[in-house]
């Protein structure tokens, strides 16, 4: 099956999916300064999740353990000829720390807003959009308290 990537449906599919990118990526800029941080930290791939994690007060071993399924998912795309036991040896744990790496920084996060269990329920499940929320909306940030 072929896409056409001219038709009017296309355009306005892309022109949306564009629009929404460009409200996601100002709103990390707005979370970074609500948090404290330069805006333009946002910008630098890996570096903005190590002060995204740091800002809600993760541990850096989330951080290492991202890189590794970040890793891990590149060897697995590169790499076809793998057996397939190889590859649901190592990407069942990367889709399980990825997975709970998210749910921690979602509760986290929404833990320095002071928003309760409904917002950390739709943060999870709707991350980007209530990212947007947060950035955009009233709420202030409170960084976590260090132990």
């Amino acid at each position: 099956m072929r896409i056409d990537f001219t038709s009017p449906v296309a355009i306005i599919i892309l022109i949306c999916l564009l629009a929404f990118y460009i409200l996601y990526a100002v709103a990390q800029f707005k979370l970074m300064t609500k948090a404290g941080e330069k805006w333009w930290k946002a910008l630098i791939p890996f570096y903005n999740v190590f002060v995204a994690h740091h800002v809600v007060g993760m541990s850096h071993v989330w951080f290492i353990l991202e890189i590794f399924c970040w890793i891990t998912e590149i060897v697995l795309e590169v790499f076809h000829g793998i057996p397939p036991v190889f590859g649901l040896i190592f990407a069942v744990p990367t889709i399980v720390i990825t997975a709970l790496s998210e749910v921690i920084y979602a509760i986290k996060l929404c833990d320095c807003f002071g928003k309760g269990i409904g917002c950390k329920i739709g943060t999870i499940l709707f991350t980007e959009v209530f990212l947007m929320i947060f950035a955009y909306g009233k709420a202030k940030f409170k960084r976590p308290d260090k132990h």
